[in-house]
């Protein structure tokens, strides 16, 4: 098929001369951009190659318009008027194709990235390389059978923006965690200056109680004989941080089958389904109860008596858990909990779980510290370490009982939260 050359309709022959006659004045840089603007393709938006014009004397690269009409599949018309435009009435437009090439070698145009190779702007990121390459540089590539992996330059600068922002995250995450772990160390550091102080005092006491003072005083019955144990601990209590919390129980939360004290420091099992108001708080599935008082900062210690109970579960969520229907008691979840259950099997609920030894368990010790990102389980008889869950709090936490069911009598003892005397 022979298809003719003839310049564009609208095209005049003496403004290109008057812009290419070196005795003239270069034209402005707006009136560059503005010319180059009319000699980018609509289809690729790059300059033109092999400008074809229609019969309707608008002009496309050939390759653009040919794929175009090869998308549409039945009829063949002008992208931009919608004219109908047979490919044989179509002509090449050599004097656009001059003009091109032209206007790319204008000092004005050699601000902007271009590729050596072909001289082409530079709008396209090819992945595999690591590199910008203009459309040549592509078509190059693909009739050697390479990579199609080809980004236009705003895709790919989000492609990179997105890839930043997840190691942005991933440093954040790290960085978090590097710094609870150093508040953890410096409570460990602070801890042992208090016990330090502790062991000077007392070594100081020692030194001025000699014999002489002990046996020639009489000793006090009320003092000596009396519950020192209590004596002690009043002494003991303005320096002691934390001290244990007075906790009671928030009714509002208690599933309708537990049974609260009046003192609402017991919770128990009972058979019969109490008639309660359904409140967004309140468990409907799992018997539990929650503490009345939640926690946003500062360190805690409470104590639960469990007795010879033969299963029960205990520690501290956060405010937004599930209460409704049944859930995975994780911390992901927002449980960090111990549970026993057929009267030996200790867990604390972690993930994985972690068995513990019981040992002769019938007080649990709670110890939270919310900046420190910690809840530890203690032997409160003994202070022997059980669990200690290491995380990072940013809600309210609360603290958690369940008594589980009472199993015809053989679990009917309640948890009971331990107010110091």
């Amino acid at each position: 098929m022979e298809v003719s050359s003839r310049p564009p309709s609208n095209f005049d022959p003496g403004n290109y001369v008057e812009m290419n006659d070196p005795t003239t004045h270069l034209p402005s840089k707006v009136a560059i951009q503005d010319i180059t603007t009319e000699l980018h393709c609509p289809l690729c938006n790059d300059w033109f190659r092999d400008p074809l014009m229609l019969t309707c004397g608008h002009n496309f690269c050939q390759g653009c318009i040919q794929n175009y009409w090869k998308m549409q599949a039945k009829e063949t018309f002008c992208p931009d008027c919608k004219m109908l435009c047979q490919y044989s009435n179509c002509t090449f437009n050599l004097v656009l194709e001059k003009l091109v090439e032209k206007i790319k070698k204008l000092p004005l145009l050699k601000g902007h990235p271009q590729c050596p190779e072909h001289g082409e702007n530079l709008k396209l990121f090819s992945k595999p390389e690591g590199k910008m390459i203009c459309f040549q540089c592509k078509d190059a590539r693909l009739s050697m059978g390479q990579s199609k992996d080809f980004l236009q330059i705003s895709e790919a600068v989000r492609f990179f923006m997105e890839e930043l922002a997840i190691y942005q995250s991933q440093l954040q995450t790290t960085l978090k965690e590097l710094q609870s772990l150093r508040t953890m160390q410096k409570d460990a550091i602070a801890a042992y200056k208090d016990i330090t102080n502790l062991i000077e005092s007392m070594e100081k006491g020692m030194k001025t109680l000699v014999p002489r003072q002990l046996i020639s005083k009489k000793l006090s019955l009320g003092r000596f004989r009396g519950p020192i144990q209590y004596i002690i601990w009043k002494e003991m209590q303005s320096i002691l941080s934390p001290g244990p919390s007075q906790l009671t129980l928030d009714p509002k939360t208690a599933h309708p089958n537990l049974v609260l004290s009046k003192s609402r420091t017991s919770v128990s099992h009972g058979d019969v389904k109490q008639v309660m108001p359904d409140d967004p708080e309140r468990f409907d599935s799992s018997v539990a109860v929650l503490g009345s008082k939640g926690f946003t900062s500062g360190k805690w210690y409470w104590e639960i008596e469990v007795g010879k109970k033969t299963k029960w579960t205990l520690g501290v969520v956060r405010e937004s858990i599930i209460r409704k229907g049944s859930c995975p008691l994780t911390p992901e979840q927002g449980f960090w909990l111990l549970r026993l259950r057929n009267q030996t099997d200790l867990k604390a609920l972690d993930l994985p779980s972690c068995s513990l030894n019981l040992g002769d368990l019938k007080r649990v010790g709670v110890y939270l510290d919310y900046e420190g990102g910690q809840v530890s389980f203690y032997n409160a008889t003994t202070m022997t370490h059980l669990y200690t869950f290491s995380s990072i709090f940013l809600e309210k936490l609360f603290p958690y009982l369940c008594p589980c069911l009472n199993d015809g009598g053989e679990n009917k003892e309640p948890l009971h939260i331990v107010h110091p005397q």
